[in-house]
């Protein structure tokens, strides 16, 4: 059965210390509230299926030669980070990818990442990827005091050859060293699905996920889908 949690923002808003805390106990960002869950539904008809939240150890994270290939694909593009926002660009990019890819997303970029009646809560930031002029990715991403945490990555269909949503994380992650965060929260991934399984393509060691019953994070590697599935039916179905 599905559950979910919700916290309002408070007046000290999602950031620093409190947001960490808050990622470190499973809960996640949604427009303007942290949530967390123990399962969700793929599509409105779809069947419920476990998930469990996932977690990079930054500096333990070795790229693999998948990581390093897509990075030499991309040389050729420029990369910039800068304060989160969104405009007519990237609305029309998020279109194109909206109309792209095989699953349910937002109307708009605006009505995934906020409501414009409500104050922004998040220290909130974006990774932007140009061939010459023409944008073709953007990548979401909110800050904590030790950590950043993956919102949205979209990319333009024309360029999918470049694995840009992959690019992006990884863009995320080089982010994060440089400003010497600890933890990257990429959100969930699950038993019952391989759709989030791209969450721990760098460097599967540095991996992390949450034991939620124990609040315990173990390393990624050292378990399997079976062990998480059984898990998943002796602690947290209801």
């Amino acid at each position: 059965m599905k559950h979910n949690y919700y916290i309002a923002a408070d007046e000290h808003s999602f950031k620093n210390e409190s947001f960490d805390n808050l990622l470190a106990a499973g809960y996640y960002r949604m427009q303007h509230i942290m949530f967390t869950c123990n399962d969700t539904a793929l599509g409105e008809d779809g069947p419920v299926i476990p998930v469990f939240w996932l977690r990079t150890l930054v500096k333990q994270c070795k790229l693999n030669k998948s990581a390093n290939t897509i990075l030499k694909k991309c040389l050729g593009f420029t990369v910039s980070v800068q304060k989160a926002y969104v405009d007519e660009e990237i609305e029309s990019l998020y279109s194109l990818y909206k109309n792209h890819v095989p699953f349910s997303v937002s109307s708009t970029c605006a009505d995934y990442l906020h409501q414009e009646i409500l104050p922004q809560p998040f220290d909130s930031m974006m990774v932007q990827v140009r061939d010459q002029e023409r944008l073709i990715a953007t990548g979401y991403f909110d800050r904590g005091q030790h950590t950043i945490s993956g919102i949205m990555n979209i990319y333009h269909p024309e360029y999918k050859q470049y694995s840009l949503g992959k690019f992006l994380i990884l863009q995320k992650l080089q982010y994060a060293l440089s400003r010497n965060k600890l933890l990257y929260y990429t959100g969930y991934l699950s038993t019952g699905s391989t759709r989030f399984d791209y969450k721990t393509f760098p460097d599967p060691a540095a991996v992390e996920v949450l034991l939620p019953d124990k609040q315990q994070w173990v390393p990624y590697h050292l378990l399997s889908k079976a062990f998480l599935s059984e898990y998943y039916l002796k602690h947290l179905a209801e």
